[in-house]
């Protein structure tokens, strides 16, 4: 994005004698957004997507768009294009030491194909970066059960504990049902794979499988060894996205191979949500690359680097566009700025803007500064005005009417559009859909406003998000709300289930309730639920608690499934001797009902495929 000097200077005039920043440097910074009609030039993808031309233009700078083979030096190659992060593969007199494997089978099938065609050698070891490209080790293995597996001495645990809850990870992991199902939008599940509403860049997880294999040589932070015959170093104090990260140092050949430089900035936020991405351990971590002065820089996650100075260049511009992120949020922040206002005042200067690993083809930085704001401040804005908001609904039902009405709104709706003011439009449409969720033609303005803002975009992210609920306002996509667990996941841990089923408890229903429930499982665990009213306490070895059970359930964790994914009514289980009931069975009928159940409506009861494996 460009920017003048002047608006700069604004900015910083208004920051340096402590002005209240929200006047006009600020309206000509959103003006200048694309989504505010700033110029963009369109143009077709080969898939035919209609895309941001500066997207297409750039997309192959530091990103692989198409299965490629680099020789990166004697012995070294990187295969990007066959999945969602390339591998690379060094090659021994003992044989061939992998590092990553694809995030499915079909990624590992597709590079073990491809490592063919430069040499015949088996994989001896498999290095993992981080606990997302795991999933096609023993494909790349090709059945050796003696491939030393080398990463991180916790990665085991994550990459089980993903498997075991098939779902994305989240600081409350009672909501990953929610999360999962954001995570079916961020990876394109609705979008068509050509024409011009397609995903641009393929960031499409279909058809996962796993072939994981685990860790059997861990390594600590600092760690020095010997891997057929080549000397290498192991840091595993930095991550990024995940905390199970390993970087390694090859002295003797000045080769790096990091986790942390991506084909776009460090995604400080992630849309479809996650626990939160410090910014300072990823800053970190690249300050601690780039000082190990590497001649070849073998990145997991886009474009390796060759050349002293150019990967060390190649990382401060990387560091630099995070470093930047954080700290002008933070003196944003100090300027009393609010989590929207910074979406506008952090946008990269033209030299960050241009750098080629700083294209936002994954996502873009604006939906950053928030997520950085609400962990070091909170929700609140410190705009007195907005400490006790109206519901966006009853706000609508308030604005429209001082508006002129509903026809007055579609009509400035409408000239928000011809001005390719999207973002403008989409917010006034959305105002008549909040008061009437079918009004037909609010959603198809608020959709024709998301598709346009989605051909705009760069970020991946961005257009998988704007695109798909513009496809669901049309009724040409079903947008899941939850993806409940795999029912595997909760038959091998009934207890953990039984926790989560607290956070279901409809305090209407369960308003004079107190009674504690005991669940006794064919596996030999327990757990209980003590309902008092409101709440439902999370009892979780029952024969240590106060209180004596009022009613005990006693069945096998795969009628538990289907109590909880609300697959039969309780009633019915245990009129079918599913559910043995010790005490009252219509009370302990009634009791499971107060809890509230998935609906079709309401999420995807039957799993997508792609996710049976985890993510």
């Amino acid at each position: 994005m460009k920017h003048s000097a002047p608006t700069w200077a604004c900015r910083a005039a208004a920051l340096i004698v402590g002005l209240n920043v929200h006047g006009n440097c600020y309206a000509q910074s959103a003006e200048s957004s694309a989504y505010m009609g700033a110029p963009v030039e369109l143009v077709e993808a080969p898939n035919g997507a209609i895309a941001n031309k500066k997207l297409l233009d750039r997309a192959g700078d530091f990103n692989f768009i198409e299965p490629t083979i680099v020789k990166l030096a004697e012995g070294v190659w990187q295969f990007g294009g066959y999945g969602l992060a390339p591998m690379s593969i060094i090659e021994t007199d003992e044989g061939l030491i992998a590092f990553d494997t694809g995030d499915t089978v079909h990624d590992g099938e597709l590079m073990l194909e491809a490592i063919r065609t430069v040499t015949q050698k088996p994989v001896k070891v498999i290095i993992y970066g981080h606990s997302h490209t795991v999933m096609g080790a023993g494909v790349i293995a090709e059945g050796n059960e003696d491939v030393m597996i080398i990463g991180h001495p916790e990665l085991n645990d994550v990459v089980a504990g993903n498997l075991a809850a098939g779902g994305a990870p989240s600081f409350y992991p009672e909501v990953s049902p929610y999360l999962t199902a954001r995570v079916l939008t961020q990876f394109n599940a609705y979008m068509p794979k050509e024409g011009p509403d397609a995903y641009v860049l393929p960031t499409n997880l279909a058809a996962i499988a796993s072939a994981f294999l685990p860790v059997n040589t861990p390594v600590e932070d600092g760690q020095e060894m010997t891997v057929l015959g080549i000397k290498m170093q192991f840091f595993t104090k930095y991550g990024s996205d995940d905390k199970v990260h390993t970087t390694v140092w090859m002295p003797e050949r000045k080769i790096l191979f990091t986790t942390l430089l991506w084909s776009a900035p460090p995604q400080l936020y992630t849309l479809r949500g996650d626990v939160f991405r410090d910014p300072r351990g990823w800053i970190a971590g690249l300050k601690f690359n780039r000082d190990l002065n590497a001649e070849i820089l073998i990145s997991a996650g886009g474009r390796s680097v060759v050349g002293q100075e150019k990967v060390r260049q190649t990382l401060e511009q990387y560091l630099d566009g995070a470093s930047f992120v954080l700290d002008q949020s933070l003196r944003g922040i100090l300027a009393g700025l609010g989590p929207d206002e910074l979406r506008y005042f952090v946008t990269f200067p033209d030299y960050l803007d241009e750098a080629p690993p700083n294209l936002q083809a994954y996502g873009e930085i604006s939906s950053y500064p928030p997520a950085i704001y609400y962990q070091t401040v909170g929700w609140y804005d410190n705009d007195a005005a907005n400490l006790k908001p109206l519901t966006l609904r009853d706000e609508a039902r308030r604005l429209v009417p001082l508006m002129g009405g509903r026809d007055k709104v579609l009509e400035a709706a409408s000239a928000a559009m011809d001005k390719k003011e999207y973002a403008w439009a989409a917010k006034l449409a959305n105002q008549l859909y909040l008061i009437d969720d079918q009004d037909k033609e609010a959603r198809q303005i608020k959709a024709e406003a998301l598709r346009q803002m989605a051909y705009v975009s760069t970020g991946a992210n961005d257009r998988a998000h704007l695109m798909s609920q513009a496809l669901a306002l049309e009724g040409k996509a079903t947008i899941a709300r939850l993806v409940p667990p795999p029912q595997a996941a909760i038959a091998a841990d009934p207890v953990k289930y039984v926790d989560f089923m607290r956070v279901r408890i409809d305090p209407v229903k369960s308003d004079q309730t107190n009674s504690f429930v005991r669940f006794d499982f064919a596996d030999g665990s327990s757990a209980g639920l003590h309902i008092r009213r409101a709440i439902a306490e999370f009892v979780p070895n029952p024969d240590d608690y106060s209180k004596q059970p009022d009613i005990t359930l006693k069945m096998s964790g795969e009628t538990w499934v289907k109590v909880y994914l609300s697959q039969a009514m309780p009633g019915q289980l245990i009129s079918d001797g599913d559910i043995v009931v010790d005490g009252d069975a219509d009370e302990a009928a009634r009791l499971l009902n107060l809890f509230d159940r998935y609906s079709p409506a309401k999420a995807v009861l039957v799993r997508p495929a792609f996710l049976e494996h985890g993510l």
